[in-house]
Formats: C-alpha cells, structure tokens, sequence
C-alpha cells in the first residue's frame, strides 16, 4: 500500500486494519542474493501514517513489539477504534521467517544463478 493509497482510504473514511510486518530490511531478498542493498534505512512507519492524517478523518495506529501487545492491538482497532482506518506495525527480529520461505528463498538463488535457457 503507498502512502497515496492510505491517504485516500482516511479520506473515504475506509475501515480498514493494515498491519505492516517491520523486520528491518528484506530478510527474503538475503536468501536470495546476499548485498548491502538489502539494509535499508529503518522508518517510523506509524509517524508517516500519522503525518498522512494530519487530524483530518478516522485514523489510528499503533506500534507492538510482542504478542500480548499485538492481542490488545487487535482488540483496540475492533472496537473502540472500528470506525477507523487502524495501521498496526508490527516489529519482529530480522530472522523471523519460516524454514519454508527460507528453502524457497534458496531455491530462487539457485535458479538466478543459473545462465538463462536459449530460447
């Protein structure tokens, strides 16, 4: 979703629950093709939302960093603030991936570095 897009849902009044999944950088594009480019500069993801909003519309946000906070996050944005377009960041560790998604991340590096199939 691009900051357009959320812009436009405030305006609306569009009631929607986005959670934003933070880990840092892009943990699959290491498995894939390891470089500097994949550290990235950290945002403050919920201040950019709230900039957006700008007090105009029914906006909400939160930033959790456990489970209990993510259960009381939930709980907040289908009920109090359901009126609302809720945008819940939600921080995990740069490793926080499945064994499935790292297997596949090593099989798409597998196949990048194969030369192309003449066609």
């Amino acid at each position: 979703v691009t900051a357009q897009d959320i812009s436009t849902m405030i305006r609306n009044g569009q009631r929607t629950i986005i959670f934003l999944i933070n880990n840092g950088g892009y943990t699959i594009e290491v498995e894939i093709h390891d470089g500097p480019y994949n550290v990235i500069k950290n945002w403050d993801y919920t201040g950019l939302v709230n900039a957006i909003h700008n007090g105009e519309g029914k906006c909400w946000t939160a930033k959790v960093r456990t489970e209990d906070e993510l259960t009381a996050a939930i709980a907040t944005a289908t009920g109090e603030q359901k009126d609302s377009l809720c945008f819940i960041e939600v921080l995990v560790h740069k490793d926080d991936t499945s064994k499935e998604l790292l297997e596949w991340g090593s099989r798409v590096s597998a196949a990048n570095s194969r030369p192309p199939n003449p066609q």
